[in-house]
């Protein structure tokens, strides 16, 4: 009897431990209020807890006297990381658009130490003449809408860096990139949500992507779908907009993301 009449205090127990841990890891630093009212707990509770975290080096005190992630839980978020499958996470929405549009489909990952990116997942169109996606392969940003997408949410510094190394263009005939080119868009993207481009060459492309974030609303990469001119119908413009953004909404959220507090930057 008294096993039975322990475990329901067990289980809330557990669960108390794991909601606080859940906090820690979606907060940069916080104090043991913070904590006592994000999980519904006393406040002398989570103190509590936070000692026993702190002892697994889970948690660990800023220079404040505040708390913030600790080494341990950094080094055991580093090995779960580094086991996810970021294109399968991606698949999912890329089949969505895929379905709606029957059209190539293809998820961006950002690579903030080469300011570039790489394509890491694709569904391709149904047609016989479709936009070929090369995977893995490193991408400058400023060409293309996968990259486009991701340039507004960068700070200034990591965009300049991003325009030294553009190289070549997709097309020939077009200029260098600039950064006031970039400037005049970025808040347009911002505002919409994603980023649309039309190519001038009648044999190219129409792109529209929009950025995915992560937990800590960081740039974490893009997803969008790519439709030969030849196919290309402006009417479907809005449509084919919404359903991006909306993809891109839905693997931030699987990735952790909240909907908000982005953050700009590399």
């Amino acid at each position: 009897m008294a096993k039975a009449a322990e475990a329901p205090e067990m289980t809330g127990a557990i669960e108390r431990t794991l909601r606080a841990l859940k906090s820690v890891a979606e907060h940069g630093e916080f104090t043991p209020r913070d904590l006592a009212e994000d999980v519904g707990i006393p406040t002398s509770t989570a103190y509590r807890l936070l000692q026993s975290l702190g002892a697994m080096n889970y948690v660990e005190k800023s220079s404040h006297g505040s708390y913030r992630v600790g080494r341990e839980l950094v080094r055991l978020s580093s090995m779960v990381a580094a086991q996810f499958d970021y294109g399968a996470i991606a698949r999912p929405f890329l089949a969505r658009l895929s379905d709606a549009f029957h059209e190539t489909c293809a998820f961006a990952l950002y690579l903030p130490n080469e300011h570039s990116c790489s394509i890491i997942e694709t569904i391709n169109a149904v047609h016989p003449l479709q936009y070929v996606v090369e995977k893995y392969k490193t991408r400058a940003l400023v060409w293309g809408a996968l990259g486009r997408a991701m340039l507004p949410w960068l700070d200034e510094a990591d965009v300049r860096i991003a325009i030294e190394r553009q190289g070549p263009p997709l097309e020939p005939d077009l200029p260098p990139m600039t950064f006031e080119a970039l400037q005049a868009e970025a808040d347009r993207v911002r505002r919409q949500g994603c980023f649309v481009a039309t190519s001038p060459s009648a044999l190219g492309t129409n792109g529209t992507a929009a950025p995915v974030f992560n937990a800590r609303g960081q740039l974490f990469g893009s997803l969008g779908v790519t439709i030969p001119a030849v196919r290309y119908d402006a009417e479907m413009q809005p449509t084919i907009s919404a359903a991006v953004i909306d993809a891109a909404r839905g693997m931030s959220a699987a990735l952790g993301h909240g909907g908000s507090r982005l953050r700009r930057g590399g």
